[in-house]
């Protein structure tokens, strides 16, 4: 691969962290976790596109600046653990479950969602 992939792997993380940030800001006074939620879905299934676009036959680089660059930047595994933790700790045990329930659930299914969007893309 060449530096430019890695350069636009650097840049795509950039913006995939900026929109998960921007996210947080929009959510406004919450009980559940619904930004954290809704980036980490919202990353599964770019990151299975970009995974089923290159199993398809699309160039390598395509899951380096997708997958690894925007995918990673606006995926969040760290907030995922404090907003479950949070809710746990405060009381809301049952949000807790249901929080993480649903992030690995919709997780997979936008990442499977992503791969047949990625495999029907005409490379």
């Amino acid at each position: 691969m060449t530096g430019w992939a890695y350069a636009a792997a650097i840049i795509a993380c950039g913006i995939g962290a900026t929109l998960r940030y921007a996210l947080g800001f929009a959510r406004g006074p919450r009980q559940f976790p619904w930004p954290t939620l809704a980036s980490n879905v919202a990353g599964s299934v770019v990151f299975g596109a970009a995974a089923g676009a290159v199993h398809a036959g699309a160039p390598p680089w395509v899951l380096l600046v997708l997958g690894a660059g925007l995918a990673g930047g606006i995926t969040t595994f760290s907030s995922l653990a404090l907003d479950a933790v949070t809710l746990w700790g405060t009381g809301r045990r049952s949000g807790a479950v249901a929080y993480l329930g649903a992030t690995f659930a919709l997780g997979l299914g936008a990442a499977g969602v992503g791969w047949l969007l990625g495999l029907a893309i005409d490379v």
